[in-house]
């Protein structure tokens, strides 16, 4: 991680440090010597950048919080466990254990992470050139620690690698070189080996297999699918979306379906419903009240979004102004500016029939199939040039993502 070697194994790759990378982040090079000509090195990894890194490791679960509550948590555990040895057998060595993950909070690991990794020293070496470190940096580095990697408290590694994110610069590149296991005969050249480890967790932990994302009807899918990967291509393989091929027409009725069906089967999987930001889907959502969904389902409705808040309706005495969050916005009302107007008229949602269980009135954009042949003309164009992607024309699904990526955190 920024240069800074953090992490080794032997023989074969940590399988949760792969769930860092995909196989989009691959490289393979060829190294040849100035003088042997006819002696080439293979140079064999992945990498990514530090900020995608702590994006995949968020929505994995591994949030920078859920880290702060894991390392407090194990902490605890071994100061009680150490004062326990203390007490049958009072020797100096437990005594200076206890003291140091007594006397060093999380920030204290943070600080000495960020001092030994912009060192510009190998970890092997640093004590070397500075013997008068501190005690928790000469525990980090020390060979007897056989409780946790860099002596850092927590119950999975990928909890350490968050830490280290934490003080690495956002556009520096996190990096795992398999070279030696490769040129020592352990992987193949063109062996997937981040897909084989990642098959070897998913079958038992569900932190490592690919969140599940339930929209009302394939139009929702489409676009958040492929608005993911346009504009989020590291996050988009950590994402599965339901196939709306072989299933009934949507709407937020038949994914309350769906959901008590999810939550009957046992599924362990991360599972995420995303309803409309409309009267019909927290009509249908507050019929769920009295079900008790398991802890891995979550409930989510778009956004509010600001265009909504001054948006053109048509209702019985004509067209007006209203705020149409909560009532109107279907998935069209976040494809932007430039695709729901026309000769700069915004596109009106009519507004229809009143929801008796939560006495609200529900609209619905006008000329739906219109905006998405629009919406989806845009996100082609874009999809061949990344360079035409307009910020601003593309905020409101931005911010949707977002809000996708934050209820994913712990």
């Amino acid at each position: 991680m920024n240069q800074c070697e953090v992490f080794t194994s032997k023989s074969f790759v940590v399988p949760e440090v792969m769930t860092l990378f995909r196989e989009r982040d691959k490289f393979v090079n060829t190294k040849s010597f100035e003088d042997d000509d006819a002696y080439e090195q293979i140079e064999v990894g992945y990498k990514a950048l530090a900020a995608n890194i702590a994006q995949r490791l968020d929505i994995m679960g591994f949030s920078l919080k859920k880290v702060k509550e894991d390392f407090e948590s194990v902490r605890a555990k071994k100061i009680l466990e150490l004062s326990e040895y203390i007490a049958e057998d009072p020797e100096d060595y437990w005594k200076e254990e206890l003291a140091l993950y007594k006397d060093n909070n999380f920030e204290s690991y943070l600080d000495a992470f960020k001092t030994i990794t912009d060192s510009g020293t190998h970890p092997a070496y640093y004590l070397r050139e500075n013997p008068d470190s501190s005690k928790l940096i000469q525990s980090i580095l020390s060979d007897y620690n056989e409780d946790f990697y860099w002596a850092f408290p927590c119950s999975d590694t990928r909890c350490f690698f968050r830490a280290l994110i934490e003080i690495s610069p956002p556009d520096s590149y996190v990096r795992i070189d398999i070279s030696a296991l490769v040129s020592s005969g352990y992987y193949e050249v063109d062996k997937n080996v981040c897909d084989d480890a990642l098959n070897v967790l998913t079958s038992s932990y569900p932190s490592n297999s690919k969140i599940i994302i339930l929209t009302e009807g394939r139009t929702d899918k489409e676009v958040i699918e492929q608005s993911l990967k346009l504009l989020y291509p590291h996050l988009y393989e950590y994402y599965s979306f339901m196939d709306f091929s072989f299933l009934p027409p949507g709407g937020a009725g038949n994914l309350v379906n769906l959901l008590k069906s999810f939550s009957g089967a046992g599924i362990t999987n991360k599972v995420l419903a995303l309803f409309d930001n409309d009267t019909a889907a927290f009509s249908a959502v507050d019929s769920l009240r009295a079900m008790q969904l398991p802890d891995n389902i979550r409930i989510l409705h778009y956004p509010d979004i600001e265009m909504a808040e001054n948006y053109p309706s048509i209702g019985p005495n004509g067209t007006y102004l209203q705020n149409i969050n909560g009532s109107a916005c279907s998935i069209e009302l976040y494809f932007g500016e430039d695709v729901l107007k026309e000769n700069g008229t915004f596109t009106p949602v009519q507004w229809k029939n009143l929801d008796n269980r939560i006495n609200k009135y529900h609209g619905a954009i006008k000329n739906k199939d219109k905006l998405k042949e629009k919406f989806m003309q845009k996100l082609h164009r874009c999809q061949e040039s990344h360079s035409v992607i307009n910020p601003n024309e593309w905020k409101d699904i931005d911010l949707l993502l977002n809000c996708i990526f934050s209820a994913t955190h712990v």
